[in-house]
């Protein structure tokens, strides 16, 4: 059962609750308001700026995977003229360089679901197994010679490419 203070309290309190709120409300002033809400506006930029320019990033080296695999077939069309024990070095060298591709577009597409951050180690991963990949084709391109070779060479370099930039998307 209330006691008759017990209201009057309540309504004596009520004011006295809106009088300190309107103080509070006061001593933020409209500068502090302003300043507060364009450092958040900066912060949102900041953050949209950094998200495009990592997806930027990945989209760049997705379109490096897609040209390395398509000079795979390429380069794999090239392997014919090879004498069995270069052939087998160079078709080992290459299918280690479509496993590395794959590799990467798997962390490139994890990267631009998931932002680089939470994707860092399978990019690292993805950039270590293509720069081994990269390695065979030059120890294969040793062994090789003519169109072969040159084929070799050039999906070497695809690599390298394509490692410079998963590196730079894992620092994204």
């Amino acid at each position: 059962m209330p006691t008759p203070t017990r209201p009057r309290r309540a309504r004596l309190g009520a004011p006295v609750v809106a009088a300190l709120l309107a103080l509070g409300l006061a001593a933020c002033s409209d500068a502090a308001i302003d300043d507060a809400a364009q450092q958040a506006k900066d912060a949102a930029s900041e953050a949209r700026s950094a998200i495009d320019d990592l997806k930027a990033q990945v989209d760049d080296a997705k379109a490096e995977a897609d040209a390395a695999q398509q000079k795979i077939a390429d380069v794999k069309e090239q392997l014919g003229s090879l004498d069995a024990t270069a052939k087998a070095e160079a078709d080992k060298a290459v299918a280690d360089a479509q496993a590395a591709v794959a590799n990467a577009q798997t962390a490139l597409e994890q990267a631009q679901a998931e932002g680089a951050e939470a994707s860092q180690q399978a990019l690292a991963d993805a950039e270590a197994q293509v720069a081994d990949a990269q390695a065979e084709l030059e120890a294969a391109k040793a062994s090789a010679a003519g169109s072969a070779a040159d084929s070799l060479d050039e999906l070497a370099q695809q690599l390298t490419t394509l490692g410079d930039k998963l590196e730079s998307a894992a620092a994204g």
